[in-house]
């Protein structure tokens, strides 16, 4: 199995996963199979998100971990094929672990609505969306 990960960047940050796909500066891939790990800067890569997704394809690449994403991410992700891993901290190593182990939840479209919902129910100290209505 092919996994890739949004990380910090590719040297002093690159254990980290990143908040996003968008606030990634390089990603990590995992081919699980050959236990070999690959990190790509982001901006040397400036494609089309559908140019992104066949490039990710046609590399085997169709598994995800994430910390964040927004309902819209998860259902184009979900749409192109793939399958999204939800990380349980940013520790990009311990994220491999478990999904090694299958020990990683999925990414359900219903959870990334909870960061959504999160930010309708009260203070908006820490909420920088924009969908939030306080």
């Amino acid at each position: 199995m092919k996994v890739f990960i949004p990380v910090i960047d590719s040297t002093d940050h690159r254990y980290i996963i990143a908040d996003g796909v968008n606030e990634s500066g390089s990603i990590c891939i995992l081919d699980t199979s050959e236990g070999h790990i690959t990190w790509y800067e982001t901006k040397d890569y400036p494609v089309s998100q559908r140019d992104f997704f066949e490039e990710l394809k046609v590399n085997g690449i169709t598994n995800i971990i994430a910390s964040s994403l927004s309902p819209m991410a998860v259902k184009v992700f979900n749409f192109n094929g793939f399958t999204i891993f939800k990380s349980v901290n940013t520790d990009l190593l311990m994220n491999l672990e478990l999904l090694k182990m299958r020990c990683l939840p999925y990414y359900s479209y219903e959870a990334s609505l909870e960061g959504v919902k999160s930010c309708g129910g009260g203070s908006c100290s820490s909420c920088h969306s924009s969908t939030c209505s306080n």
